[in-house]
């Protein structure tokens, strides 16, 4: 019933392309799915009348249209515009040993090649490796080979599709192991030796884009990274999009390109309220310090900063970070710190809005001074990220940090590549 290939040919229409073409029609004839799709009327009818059989659409007086009363035809729908969203094609999501990968991926933390027997180990590479490139797992290790799958909604609707159950995910517990920080000193040791011989210009723009693409999704901005792109680069913005969402990533990557050119300078509240000024220019958000009680919505259990506090905590944190500065540190050190710092402002809060975006810069600023690269936090983690920050019940940087280890070392592994 579905397709097995991994790389699909973009010319060889399956079901799945002419359901997506109906999707966007919403109603039509069945020329008018053959024109859509530029497809022969007799290969289109062969595959509708698949998608008949399934009651994935329903055919009126010579019209088709999606079934809007058959659950997996909005579950189909669902996967289509996740990855229409992220510019990936559908069809290999809507797979079944696709599905049977995920099945395994999520069963525990972490999985190795061996958890996936029953497959081709070579198919099964090839997935985990596309898997990694759009962040939706990350790479542990590279020797043995081990990953560990993201939660997204996505892998729960793909299961459903092929009726499979997912098994309760097994924790180990999740320890950082000396290993870990030892394996980020090898990565950047690598790319500072790759940047001798390699010019980094043109990454590095790309990255900026991908950091500001995420980070701004991660705060419920639906501009894609290609959109952002287009964006950025053209000042193109899609007709579908708000005014507000297309400041909110201009506003950022100029907050990106701030943190560039000043990372230099000693950090100091000044510092800080530039930051955020840039991030919220022209977006109707009250500048600077906040001067009345705000709390964390959907997380009563988060504590912020009472107002009168803040001036006096920042002032506590930029000494902290320009004292660490001054210090021989290893990587260990300056991820655990970082981190510190990332929960410890967010906790502060000292904006009416914006603060988050503002973390992630000031993170960044820190692993930056200490000859990290732009580490960047997916928006596929977002589920994560947030349940470890501002939807946590109660703080942990020790969690915090475990997830922000493994965030780095797939940053490293994915620029060292080469």
């Amino acid at each position: 019933m579905f397709i097995n290939t991994f790389v699909h040919n973009r010319d060889m229409k399956t079901k799945w392309d002419y359901l997506f073409a109906l999707f966007e029609l919403k109603e039509t004839k069945l020329m008018g799915i053959a024109k859509k799709t530029n497809s022969n009327s007799s290969s289109v009818r062969q595959r509708l009348v698949e998608l008949l059989k399934y009651k994935i659409i329903v055919q009126e007086k010579g019209l088709y249209k999606p079934n809007k009363d058959n659950s997996i035809t909005w579950t189909i729908f669902n996967i289509m515009k996740f990855c229409k969203n992220r510019g990936i094609n559908y069809n290999l999501f809507l797979n079944k040993e696709f599905a049977e990968i995920v099945r395994i991926g999520l069963s525990k933390e972490e999985v190795i090649l061996s958890y996936f027997k029953s497959l081709n180990t070579r198919t099964v590479r090839k997935y985990l490796t596309y898997l990694s490139r759009i962040n939706l797992l990350f790479v542990v290790s590279k020797r043995p080979l081990k990953v560990k799958f993201v939660f997204d909604p996505v892998f729960d609707e793909v299961l459903t599709l092929f009726k499979l159950k997912k098994d309760a995910r097994k924790s180990v517990g999740n320890p950082i192991l000396s290993d870990d920080y030892k394996e980020i000193e090898k990565q950047l040791v690598r790319l500072k030796e790759l940047k001798k011989n390699l010019s980094f210009t043109d990454i590095d723009e790309e990255r900026k884009i991908e950091f500001t693409s995420a980070s701004t999704q991660l705060e419920g901005n639906t501009f894609t990274l290609e959109e952002s792109k287009e964006l950025i680069l053209h000042d193109v913005v899609p007709q579908d999009k708000k005014l507000k969402e297309a400041n909110e990533v201009k506003n950022y990557y100029a907050a990106v390109n701030y943190l560039f050119n000043h990372s230099d300078q000693l950090i100091s509240i000044d510092y800080i309220l530039d930051l955020h000024r840039i991030v919220i220019f022209n977006l109707g958000v009250k500048e600077g310090v906040r001067t009345t009680s705000v709390s964390i919505k959907g997380n009563p259990f988060y504590k912020v900063s009472y107002f009168s506090e803040i001036y006096s905590k920042l002032d506590d944190m930029c000494k902290k970070i320009n004292e660490f500065m001054t210090k021989k540190k290893t990587a260990k050190e300056v991820v655990e710190f970082a981190t510190f710092v990332h929960n410890e402002f967010q906790h502060i809060h000292p904006f009416e809005d914006g603060n988050s975006r503002t973390t992630r810069l000031l993170w960044n600023y820190i692993l930056m001074k200490n000859e990290f690269p732009l580490i960047n936090i997916y928006s596929n983690t977002r589920q994560e990220y947030l349940s470890l920050t501002k939807l946590a019940r109660e703080r942990n940087d020790a969690k915090l940090n475990s997830f922000l280890v493994k965030i780095i070392k797939d940053n490293l592994y994915k620029l060292t590549r080469f």
